[in-house]
């Protein structure tokens, strides 16, 4: 009996030791992503207002085609381990990202792209002189459910390649496409209360890759990936 109780007051005394080393904690915001050097399949001339535009009307592809979806991300957090000024942890988060305007075609609409991420990771915040300051640095990789390089369209063969056919532009279904995502983000979290952060700023810059051939012939099998948010962040009790 006296075995049990000693054996009670070790674990609880290691779990409290634990406790206090790691940090455990949930946060939400609201992020916008510019998705870029996506294919177009409406040759059109220069058009700088235009959502989808090439400068040649014979080229399908060029660096101004993107769109920037935006919407809520929420996440969680376990940070376990000192090594040196940097405190490691793991970092999983979903993303729910929606756009007006196309990049694909010139059409758009409510909603008209939209973009389901996880992305899992490997975080380092940094101890600063600055006790309520928090900046970190994360590596993330994941998965993408996307319908960003689709057209409003089907695509046929025309005399400069393949382009939209006008007769099936608002009937034809839009496909969700898989990619690969990795994207790396720095920020800065300032502490308001115990067990309260305001997540300041965050700025990422990645790529996704389709994953199969599941896209119409032609579309972007990778885009690049630019992003800012910020948030709230929710932890354990810190002095």
């Amino acid at each position: 009996m006296r075995f049990g109780k000693w054996l009670g007051v070790v674990l609880l005394w290691l779990g409290c030791g634990l406790m206090a080393r790691a940090q455990v904690g949930a946060y939400i915001g609201y992020s916008a992503t510019r998705m870029s050097g996506i294919t177009c399949f409406d040759p059109q001339t220069a058009d700088p207002g235009a959502q989808c535009f090439t400068t040649n009307p014979n080229a399908l592809t060029t660096p101004n085609n993107h769109t920037n979806p935006s919407g809520v991300f929420l996440g969680g957090f376990y940070d376990f381990r000192n090594v040196g000024p940097v405190r490691l942890g793991v970092d999983l988060r979903y993303n729910h990202d929606r756009a007006n305007k196309a990049a694909a075609t010139s059409g758009g609409g409510l909603n008209a792209v939209g973009a389901n991420t996880v992305l899992a990771g490997i975080k380092g915040t940094v101890r600063t002189p600055v006790k309520w300051l928090k900046p970190y640095a994360q590596m993330s990789f994941g998965w993408t459910s996307s319908n960003v390089t689709e057209p409003f369209c089907e695509t046929v063969t025309g005399p400069s390649g393949l382009v939209c056919n006008s007769l099936t532009i608002s009937t034809n279904p839009r496909l969700y496409d898989n990619f690969f995502r990795y994207e790396g983000f720095i920020g800065a979290d300032i502490r308001i209360a115990p067990t309260i952060d305001v997540r300041a700023i965050e700025l990422g810059l990645g790529n996704m890759n389709r994953l199969g051939n599941n896209g119409a012939p032609g579309s972007t099998t990778s885009v690049g990936l630019q992003s800012i948010g910020a948030g709230i962040v929710f932890h354990l009790p810190t002095k």
